[in-house]
């Protein structure tokens, strides 16, 4: 964690899946997430990391500029005014507790936010409910 929380940006590169874990590492030490995939973490996790908000907490660089047209990472990375760093910085601090399981008695301050946790079940209840109306619609 400790490179992680001294950098601005953290580089998620492809993997075996299209999600890894080490965007919420990065996101819990306040590191910018750098994906190199749309099927990355924006598809997979959209109750906890709303897609539609994804540029203004990520950065994206499709992996075809890099692997097959030279394109500079750094040189992207070194490009974004560091007004705009700041902002998307100021965003992943208030996505923090969406990605973190508080403990049973965390502070007021934390409890009054929902975590991880609340917002599975909140998106799971929704999709069943959303569900159970289609299915009455069919019905009818």
């Amino acid at each position: 964690m400790r490179p992680m929380l001294q950098a601005s940006f953290c580089l998620q590169p492809p993997g075996d899946t299209p999600t890894r874990r080490s965007t919420f590492d990065a996101i819990l030490a306040g590191c910018i997430p750098v994906f190199f995939e749309e099927q990355s973490a924006k598809t997979q996790y959209g109750w906890h990391l709303p897609e539609n908000e994804f540029e203004s907490f990520s950065v994206h660089i499709p992996k075809e500029e890099v692997v097959y047209k030279g394109m500079k990472i750094l040189n992207v990375l070194r490009g974004i005014p560091g007004s705009r760093v700041r902002r998307m910085r100021e965003k992943i601090l208030g996505l923090i507790p969406r990605v973190m399981y508080r403990k049973h008695n965390s502070s007021y301050g934390l409890r009054a936010k929902k975590d991880a946790f609340d917002i599975s079940i909140d998106g799971t209840l929704k999709r069943i409910q959303s569900r159970l109306e289609e299915l009455a619609l069919a019905d009818r």
